[in-house]
């Protein structure tokens, strides 16, 4: 069905004029290799108010994605049909009434979660508590979504759609998880995972931050991690890291290593701190394991337009880096590659649409 009102006044301003547009739209929840990754044609979202639709330049890919279209996420959403992806950037076309930080041809960049409300951890719902107001589940898989305006900040000129599109989700995570681990000048960090893409940046962020920052790798990734600033690699194939260190004040388990809360207890300092953001082994109660841990959880982002900011600053002043490793097109072979190489694990760095 195509549209026959489309918000023309806005979308002609940009020298377009289209009313369909192409988005992956997925009727069942399955395994990714199930589904028919061939975009299909549907109307161009109108903006309710309070909402922005940004015609996308970029997308990227996160271990979530192939999550939740599986459909093993009960405690979550599950709209249907779903278009997925979490991570955009792109163009301001068109903006529903209320919104004033925005305009048509603006740069902008987001991720489409919840938001942060003061609660302990985040969703992909949208929390907006009238359901008037509520925003989309995902949907950034498409050439235009609409996205709330409150979860979105501008990019800047000096970072690619590409790399803007890429930072959102694992950034917010990294620097989110950081602030929860209370790391600073004179902190050691333990970070599981230095390779992947949460765990890159929490290594380089952690640096930011004035902490001494350890982290793990392989033979294969120690070359790639060493570039994000890690003063110390521990080869897990080699090494266990339980046995090699001690007293450091948190760990930071970004790639769900097997019972890493129990090893953590022998390296953490009494009163020190854990987080994981893939296991539940701590439970969701963050002060349930003081007074050994001041706080240890299983954490999940929410959008917070200020720490998107800090990030494209951060981004913009070369004082943080996300490395684009592949980019595909918008096309059912595209979509499938990028699926693939996500759901291989291997990536060093992410894996984006290119519109």
């Amino acid at each position: 069905k195509l549209l026959t009102s489309a918000p023309k006044s806005r979308i002609e301003s940009m020298g377009t004029k289209k009313e369909s547009m192409k988005a992956l739209v997925l009727k069942e929840y399955k395994a990714w290799e199930e589904q028919d990754m061939t975009p299909s044609v549907v109307e161009i979202p109108k903006p309710k108010a309070g909402e922005v639709l940004i015609q996308a330049k970029a997308a990227s890919i996160n271990p979530v994605d192939y999550i939740v279209i599986s459909g093993v996420v009960d405690a979550w959403a599950k709209p249907s049909p779903l278009t997925p992806g979490y991570d955009v950037s792109g163009v301001v076309v068109d903006v529903g009434s209320d919104v004033t930080d925005f305009k048509v041809g603006d740069e902008v960049f987001a991720v489409n979660w919840a938001l942060d409300e003061g609660q302990q951890s985040g969703q992909h719902d949208d929390n907006a508590k009238d359901t008037k107001t509520k925003g989309p589940v995902a949907g950034t898989f498409a050439e235009y979504c609409v996205i709330p305006a409150k979860k979105v900040s501008k990019k800047n000129p000096a970072v690619s759609f590409e790399e803007a599109a890429a930072i959102a989700l694992v950034g917010t995570t990294a620097l989110q998880s950081l602030k929860h681990l209370d790391l600073g000048k004179g902190k050691t960090v333990l970070v599981l995972g230095g390779s992947g893409s949460v765990g890159n940046i929490a290594v380089q962020l952690a640096k930011v931050m004035g902490a001494e920052v350890i982290t793990t790798a392989s033979s294969r990734t120690e070359a790639y991690v060493k570039a994000a600033g890690a003063d110390k690699i521990i080869n897990y194939r080699k090494e266990k890291w339980e046995e090699v260190l001690k007293d450091v004040d948190a760990v930071m388990d970004a790639i769900g290593e097997e019972k890493a809360f129990e090893r953590s207890k022998k390296i953490v300092k009494e009163g020190g701190s854990y987080l994981s953001i893939k296991t539940f082994d701590t439970g969701l109660d963050p002060t349930a394991h003081a007074p050994q841990f001041k706080y240890a959880c299983w954490y999940c982002l929410k959008n917070n337009v200020k720490d998107q900011d800090y990030l494209m600053e951060l981004l913009a002043t070369k004082k943080l880096k996300v490395n684009v490793e592949k980019k595909v097109p918008f096309t059912k072979e595209g979509l499938t590659e990028l699926f693939k190489v996500q759901s291989a694990g291997k990536s060093m760095g992410k894996n984006v649409i290119v519109f």
